[in-house]
């Protein structure tokens, strides 16, 4: 949900997600000489079906990490006496389906004395509503993923070693969950849809190692649900173990008779059955008819769930899971490669230009040719604004889109390392252009890191060895009223779009599913971000933190005219 307000030259604009919000603030240039920063009340109205009476609304003012140089106290201070001094703050701390009012207070004056402009003693005030993940139009889940380290210190303060997690407590389990963050749950809940001998779960999944998840198809079956399963049974080379383990969960499992598996393992070898959905059917008329489908980047493992920043998507349309249902059947056949292209190019044939219709259209690999990649690259080309998350390395067909200069356009990109830019020449070119602000995965030690670490380097499979960022995401000018968003398990890649078996969405139009990746996106940019600067202090921050300026000198980067921070200010806030 966005809402936004603007008063006396003050701006406030919320962006919410599911579990994050955006605050975009914007400030008319004539009234920022002497404003030392913004203060940020936040008050919690509650569920949306069940408000809290006013005797019961709580109220805070949102933290700060930063503090004064005058400021001598110790312990934790918030924005009421050490303001934000910028124009840009994430909320990572709110609940599904709830109501929140934010209030936005410039401070003037001086350090340990603030004060503010008659017209603006009130500042704004904004009332937001999070999205509800168990509604079917927005049942997407994001984990919490490597860079919640910090978070999940103050969250489990008695965990100190990466056994700790790596053990069959309960005090692991609960910290497990934490890191899901409900996506592990979401899966579990999708598969008891099927709920009698009236559904059935078709399931195409690339690493099917996750035991609750394999349970939860068994379980499904026992309910007398028809369940069949396309697993990845191919073998690139000695050193490609993946088709064992799914072996090995499968045998643990202990599927009967009532659950129909197929290893999917038609040549070529090295191609990969990257898919991770789950077809929803129910009988109507006495045929099973596709209600949903499940899908995106989460493999079943636990590296997938806790490690890798990953999403899980749940689209209730029935053309759409129309359309995973028959890619299911060709995997289900386990057809060859040539079939699979001739089949595809007639069940979701790709063009260049994308339709303006709002609309969701699923696209599936392999394909015949590169018309995929050059529809990701057309859309990242005419953007104002786009954001792209990749683990591996981009198609030199999007990376033209995103290495041209534009004066006019902000790229944020979040990558899992710095070589998904290319080589050489390409990085430069592309790092070099202050319209592309880029947050590569960096970790940091702590007990998290080291279980992570464990995770990806030993139980994953070799070809995610290491990777924390997994989501696979372009999101299209997402803060307007047509935002474009491709999501799924595919990589941007001519491997993914002509070689694997794999998935997209894109997405036209649903401003509520893009403000939730948005918050995601941001959530994770951010952080990222953060980790980058404390590696290159030398893998700590300085004794003493920065602190904040005791002047108005702090915002000066954000009124220069077409810099990055001047065009990262307006576009956030809508007032460009």
């Amino acid at each position: 949900m966005r809402a936004a307000i603007t008063n006396n030259g003050l701006t406030l604009r919320v962006i919410a997600g599911t579990h994050s919000a955006i605050l975009a603030i914007d400030l008319q240039e004539n009234k920022r000489k002497g404003c030392l920063g913004f203060s940020l009340l936040r008050t919690d109205l509650g569920p949306v079906g069940k408000p809290l009476p006013a005797a019961k609304q709580t109220s805070r003012w949102l933290p700060n990490m930063l503090r004064f140089p005058t400021d001598k106290s110790d312990g934790p201070v918030t924005t009421e006496t050490a303001p934000l001094q910028k124009f840009r703050w994430g909320d990572y701390t709110l609940q599904p389906a709830s109501r929140y009012r934010f209030q936005l207070v410039p401070r003037y004056g001086k350090p340990g004395s603030l004060t503010t402009r008659p017209e603006l003693a009130g500042g704004v005030t904004v009332e937001a509503t999070t999205e509800d993940p168990e509604a079917d139009e927005t049942q997407v889940y994001f984990n919490r993923a490597a860079a919640a380290s910090r978070a999940f210190e103050l969250e489990f303060p008695q965990i100190k070693t990466e056994n700790q997690l790596l053990a069959d407590t309960d005090e692991a389990r609960k910290a497990k969950a934490w890191l899901s963050n409900g996506l592990e749950e979401a899966v579990l809940t999708f598969l008891a849809r099927a709920k009698d001998k009236s559904y059935a779960l078709h399931a195409a999944i690339y690493e099917f190692q996750k035991p609750e998840l394999l349970a939860g198809l068994k379980a499904a079956a026992g309910r007398g649900a028809e369940v069949h399963v396309a697993y990845h049974h191919r073998k690139k080379n000695a050193d490609d173990k993946t088709a064992k383990k799914n072996d090995d969960a499968v045998k643990a499992a202990g599927f009967g008779s009532n659950v129909r598996l197929v290893r999917r393992g038609a040549d070529p070898q090295d191609a990969i059955m990257h898919n991770k959905f789950v077809v929803l059917l129910q009988k109507e008329e006495g045929g099973l008819v596709p209600q949903a489908v499940w899908t995106g980047s989460t493999n079943w493992t636990d590296g997938g769930l806790y490690g890798q920043l990953n999403v899980g998507h749940a689209v209730h349309d029935k053309s759409v899971a129309a359309a995973y249902e028959r890619y299911f059947q060709l995997l289900f056949e386990d057809a060859d490669a040539e079939t699979m292209k001739h089949e595809l190019a007639a069940l979701t044939p790709v063009s260049v230009v994308l339709p303006g219709e709002h609309k969701i259209t699923p696209i599936f690999s392999p394909q015949s040719a590169d018309t995929m990649l050059h529809l990701y690259s057309s859309l990242c080309d005419g953007a104002k604004c786009v954001m792209v998350s990749a683990p591996f390395a981009l198609s030199p067909i999007v990376l033209a889109a995103l290495a041209k200069k534009r004066e006019d356009v902000l790229r944020y990109m979040l990558l899992d390392k710095e070589a998904s830019l290319g080589k050489g020449e390409e990085v430069h070119v592309i790092e070099g252009d202050p319209s592309n602000v880029i947050a590569a995965a960096t970790t940091l030690s702590s007990p998290l890191h080291d279980f992570q670490g464990k995770l990806l380097e030993g139980k994953e499979s070799f070809r995610h060895a290491g990777i924390h960022i997994h989501s696979k995401i372009i999101l299209v000018d997402p803060l307007g009223s047509d935002p474009i968003l491709v999501t799924g398990s595919a990589n941007f890649s001519r491997n993914s779009t002509e070689v694997n078996d794999s998935n997209s969405l894109v997405i036209r139009g649903h401003t509520a599913v893009a403000d939730i990746y948005l918050t995601e996106f941001m959530r994770m940019f951010e952080q990222y971000h953060f980790r980058a600067s404390v590696a290159a202090a030398g893998g700590k921050l300085k004794s003493k933190p920065l602190g904040l300026h005791a002047d108005d000198t702090w915002s000066d980067k954000y009124y220069v005219k077409d810099s990055t921070a001047e065009r990262d200010r307006r576009m956030f806030a809508g007032t460009h």
